[in-house]
């Protein structure tokens, strides 16, 4: 994913980089006055009046920020409609698929349980960059929906740590172009 001005990701960093100047522009104005006799009755005035106005700048950034991440969240709205439910079955330590492989662009439903213990199924695409992310319970079926939209391999790991073998249960997702 490359960045353009005004994504999410660009305005926070300049947000986070502006108070950081702020703050350290405070730091600096402090560590000057360090060896001045100032009145305690000044200080509680001139800081109640800073943290007031720091509370409501903190406060405002949140809002813009969580505001900004609200209207980028990679979360699918409806159900199943459109979708290809691909059923993934989970065990000590392999992963199954029921579809293995979609055609590019599939709007697909990931559907996983587990036949034993939690596994954390993590989904890679073909660059290696992790695209999604559920836990396989026994006796549950969650769902992770993605569109897949670029051809390839993608891998599957499991990220919760569920025996021994840990570390070999992987497998292969495929993704078709048309």
């Amino acid at each position: 994913m490359s960045l353009h001005y005004g994504t999410p990701q660009l305005v926070i960093g300049a947000v986070f980089v502006v108070l950081s100047l702020l703050l350290a522009s405070a730091f600096v104005v402090i560590g000057l006055q360090a060896g001045t006799d100032v009145s305690v009755e000044r200080v509680h005035r001139v800081g109640y009046w800073l943290r007031k106005r720091w509370l409501a700048l903190l406060a405002a950034v949140g809002v813009v920020v969580v505001g900004l991440s609200l209207l980028d969240l990679p979360y699918a709205s409806g159900g199943a409609a459109g979708r290809t439910v691909v059923t993934v079955t989970s065990g000590q330590f392999f992963w199954s698929f029921a579809p293995d492989r979609v055609p590019v662009g599939t709007r697909v439903r990931f559907d996983l349980t587990s036949v034993d213990v939690n596994h954390g199924f993590v989904l890679y695409s073909p660059r290696g960059r992790l695209i999604g992310s559920v836990q396989a319970m026994p006796g549950y079926h969650n769902l992770l929906d993605l569109t897949l939209s670029e051809a390839g391999v993608y891998r599957i790991r499991c990220l919760e740590l569920c025996g021994l073998n840990h570390s070999t249960m992987q497998n292969t997702f495929t993704v078709t172009a048309h």
